[in-house]
């Protein structure tokens, strides 16, 4: 079963809930109708009234080609917003900008959405898979034995990025975890990144809850702090030129770990632009490759910048509806997993959002236990210490494997 779309304003999407969905609490995420994720989509661009401008170097862009409003994106990466008043003079306005010969590229800009699905009640069986609810014993990331195995070694405090819908840190099990801060609102164009659509706040406490505290939950990486990022609106929905604004926030603010639960159909040269400098600035990019079930990943989880993942379910298997294919990097427990909701209720949801921040929890892990590693090998230790599933070595299914939070760990000495 698909759920409906509808869209709004400049062609974005509303994720709307099944009728035949049943949640514990008021929650919205969920699939979308499938398509082609190798193509960019012709509906969004033909639709859009912004454009994302890079300058090549030395070069000044000669005119905002009557632009109602210009921001910049990221000045390091010469990147600016150009506004139109319709689709038709964005159109136009491109065709001018790509004659200029101070112009490096010029993009529609595009829209994301977060991903997320079906709601459950069940155990965090992704830190302990015991086989309870039908699972398979010892299909989870091995959480008990990484924590005995750092449990007397020093750790130091990692800012993580999550870009999202925002955070709501209120609750007793972020007390302390969250760098309100250090985050920003690039839809309300806010320092408080508060969160109004819950997406954001779930992909945040897998991360970094309190642990032994009895409050709800147990986060997976002690030492994460979270910068709150929002691009995405109440409705899950966003665009790729604050996409870019936000990557570049979170270098900035001294991210060690970006966590992307989000994503679109079509590439983006100023998201790729985005994600390199992160790179090149030794932050390590976590993104989820996506829920329509197709063997194609989404994007950006398909950047050759990124860190793809993929999700598994209770029996170690991919689960039904996690993209797959080249360039899937990783798997990792994605269905029925507890977490909070912006107003600070538990709910227990099912995606490839939720794989992705298991991974980046526990790359932040690794940084905390040594703050100097490099990303590169990080994302390295992380490949080779992952539990090999279907076929031997590396596959498009399970990429280098289930995630492994205690091998991982085992590589820091």
């Amino acid at each position: 079963m698909y759920f409906p779309l509808s869209w709004k304003g400049r062609q974005y999407l509303i994720l709307e809930g099944s009728p035949g969905d049943t949640y514990s609490v008021p929650f919205s995420v969920s699939r979308y109708e499938p398509v082609d994720l190798t193509k960019g989509s012709s509906v969004t661009t033909k639709a859009s009234t912004a454009l994302i401008v890079k300058t090549k170097p030395g070069k000044m862009r000669a005119s905002s080609v009557g632009a109602k409003s210009v921001q910049s994106l990221a000045p390091e990466l010469r990147l600016e917003k150009l506004t139109y008043r319709s689709a038709t003079e964005a159109n136009q306005a491109k065709q001018k900008l790509e004659q200029s010969s101070a112009t490096a590229y010029v993009e529609y800009d595009t829209p994301v959405q977060a991903f997320g699905a079906d709601a459950f009640k069940h155990h965090q069986w992704s830190l302990l898979n015991t086989g309870q609810k039908k699972g398979l014993k010892g299909g989870d990331i091995g959480f008990t034995a990484m924590q005995k195995r750092i449990a007397k070694k020093k750790q130091s405090t990692t800012l993580v990025a999550v870009i999202d819908s925002g955070v709501n840190p209120s609750y007793a099990d972020f007390a302390g975890k969250v760098r309100m801060d250090l985050g920003y609102d690039f839809v309300n164009r806010s320092k408080t990144a508060w969160d109004d659509n819950g997406h954001g706040s779930h992909v945040a406490g897998i991360i970094a809850a309190g642990s032994d505290n009895t409050y709800g939950m147990t986060g997976i990486s002690a030492k994460a702090s979270i910068i709150p990022i929002k691009i995405l609106d109440e409705s899950g929905a966003g665009y790729t030129s604050d996409l870019v604004s936000g990557i570049n926030h979170a270098v900035k603010k001294g991210a060690k770990v970006i966590n992307l639960s989000l994503g679109g159909y079509a590439s983006s040269k100023s998201v790729e632009s985005a994600l390199a400098y992160a790179k090149s600035e030794n932050v390590l990019v976590v993104a989820a490759s996506g829920n329509e079930a197709k063997k194609a990943l989404s994007y950006p989880a398909r950047s050759k910048y990124v860190l793809s993942v993929g999700a598994t379910g209770r029996t170690d298997k991919r689960a039904s509806f996690s993209n797959y294919g080249t360039g899937l990097d990783l798997v990792a427990p994605g269905v029925s997993i507890p977490s909070y909701l912006a107003d600070g209720e538990l709910a227990f949801a099912s995606g490839t959002s939720m794989a992705a921040p298991h991974v980046a929890a526990v790359a932040s892990v690794l940084y905390s236990l040594k703050p100097t590693i490099k990303a590169t090998d990080v994302e390295s230790i992380l490949k080779k210490s992952a539990k090999d599933l279907g076929s031997k070595g590396y596959d498009t299914t399970y990429g280098s494997g289930r995630l492994n939070a205690d091998k991982a760990a085992s590589y820091i000495k």
